[in-house]
Formats: structure tokens, sequence, C-alpha cells
């Protein structure tokens, strides 16, 4: 039976605004970005029957104990998008075998893939600095082990996973996520900005070095 778990009540309303704010600022000054991206993957369609499908890619992801659809631009072959078929999706599988458009591995180089969550975030499904939001069956299958991270902590579009992409210093991921969750609980508003300037700052370095891919 699927689990549906509440989540704690823990909450920074501060941090929520300051991060909603923050992405749609981004969503502005990043307009000519989306753009171009916009053109790159319907012109690829254009002359690619295999490049074929929608600009954007929808996934159901639980989101501190609740689904959301998380925003993607699209960066599958037809045919990978048409082996989905009904129920859970987690397409990391489907990209790390090389099943992308052209275009798609460009934005995947660049993670570029990720930009339309920018409206996840303005529209409250997640915050711009958390834990990802994880596929359902994935999400299930750590609260059957008792691992309540992805129920309880913020999710976000950054978090100390990426950020530490390559460079882990033995930490798992959940390590590194519950590191976060402390700090999210008991540090003072300027500590945890801070932090999550930080986690930013680390997060445009493993972009920029494409660690991770």
């Amino acid at each position: 039976m699927s689990r549906r778990a509440e989540p704690t009540k823990e909450h920074r309303p501060g941090k929520d605004l300051r991060e909603r704010g923050a992405a749609g600022v981004a969503l502005i000054a990043l307009s000519p970005v989306f753009a171009v991206c916009i053109v790159a993957i319907r012109a690829e369609a254009m002359f690619r029957q295999e490049a074929r499908g929608p600009v954007f890619f929808r996934e159901k992801r639980m989101a501190r104990g609740r689904v959301i659809e998380l925003l993607k631009f699209r960066t599958l072959t037809a045919s990978a998008l048409a082996s989905l078929g009904p129920g859970p999706t987690h397409i990391a599988r489907l990209e790390e075998q090389g099943m992308l458009t052209g275009t798609g591995r460009v934005l995947k180089k660049w993670y570029l893939d990720e930009l339309p969550q920018l409206w996840n975030i303005v529209r409250g499904d997640m915050g711009l600095i958390g834990t990802r939001p994880y596929p359902i069956e994935l999400y299930e299958a750590e609260l059957a082990r008792g691992i309540t991270r992805k129920r309880d902590m913020p999710t976000g579009l950054i978090g100390p996973v990426q950020a530490h992409k390559g460079a882990t210093d033995g930490r798992s991921d959940v390590d590194l996520d519950l590191e976060y969750w402390e700090e999210y609980r008991t540090a003072s508003g300027s500590r945890l900005l801070r932090i999550d300037l930080g986690i930013v700052a680390r997060s445009l370095k493993v972009q920029l070095e494409h660690r991770g891919l």
C-alpha cells in the first residue's frame, strides 16, 4: 500500500518568501535563455522525427509528503517517451542510457533542463534550496526503511547533495541531507542564509565543471 505520511511541521516562512521572490526575478532575467531553449527543442523536432515531442516534460514527484508535478525541458527522444507508459516515471535511467535528443544533451550538460522548475518555486511547489523532490516509488521505499528525509525536509531546485557532487568526503546523500536538515531546524535566519548562499556557490561550480552528469 502506498504511504503518504504527513510531513513534520518545521517551517521557515522567511526562507520560503525569499526563495519565491528570487525565483520570480530569475524567471524574468533568464527569459532570453528560456526562449533559446524552446526554439532549439522545436527546431530539432522539425528536422528529426526522433526528436519530436512536447517542449516541457512533467513528472510526478514527492515534495515534503505531497505529490507535485515537476517541470523540465524535455531531453528524451520520442522512443524514450513512448517507453514510459503509465505509472511512476524516473527519467534519469533513460537519460543515463543515452536516450537523449541532440538538444537534450546540451541542456543536460549545462543543467538547463532544470530551469522550468523556477516556476515550481514561484507557485510554491518547492523551494530553491533543499532536498530534491523524489520519484514516488523511491520516496516510498525510503519511508519503508524508516528514512524520512524526503518527507520532512524542505525541497528545492538545488541542495547539499548537488552542491557536493564529486566531493562528498565519504558522506552519503542521506548524511548530506540530514546535516542540512539540522541547520534548517536550528540555525538563525542569517546563518541559514549564509549556508544557502554557500550551497548556491558550490552548485554553480559543479555546473561549470560538469560534475555529476
